[in-house]
């Protein structure tokens, strides 16, 4: 059925610029395009290929907008790390530095699902993860610090 569906969609559109490629031969050949033509009075009406959704329903296809990132990022006494950088760990762009104050703001192109990496020296890196971002999302981060190196005597 949807395959039928899409086979009517492609040549409904098709049919709008006016011609179809031919089958065969690379499909280099271009002959005018049928339209089929209209039910005989009388007859029912052709079913419809997509509903419109239920009032306060989802759609189905996900909607994709651009997403601010904001927050602070703070050591573990709540007191807040200036310079502390936020990346994307797959790609490795560094997408927000702290201000003064430990506050970070970030745009994103899509709510798509992505992960990111909240880093400061001296202290152990934090990912967050934004499964189904919203469009103003707002976090605060604290860093623990990281155990300091002992040199070891030789």
């Amino acid at each position: 059925m949807h395959l039928l569906v899409l086979l009517a969609a492609a040549l409904l559109s098709s049919a709008a610029f006016g011609q179809v490629r031919a089958p065969g031969a690379g499909g280099s050949k271009v002959r005018p395009a049928r339209v089929a033509a209209p039910p005989a009075k009388g007859a029912a009406a052709p079913a419809k290929t997509a509903a419109a959704p239920a009032p306060g329903t989802k759609p189905a296809v996900h909607e994709l907008f651009a997403v601010t990132v904001s927050g602070s990022i703070t050591d573990a006494e709540g007191l807040p790390l200036p310079g502390a950088t936020v990346w994307n760990p797959s790609t490795h762009e560094i997408l927000a530095v702290t201000n003064a104050e430990g506050e970070f703001t970030l745009n994103l192109p899509t709510n798509a699902a992505v992960t990111l990496t909240c880093g400061y020296a001296g202290f152990g890196d934090q990912q967050i993860k934004l499964r189904q971002p919203h469009r103003n999302n707002d976090f605060v981060i604290s860093l623990e610090p990281t155990a300091p190196k002992v040199p070891r005597a030789h």
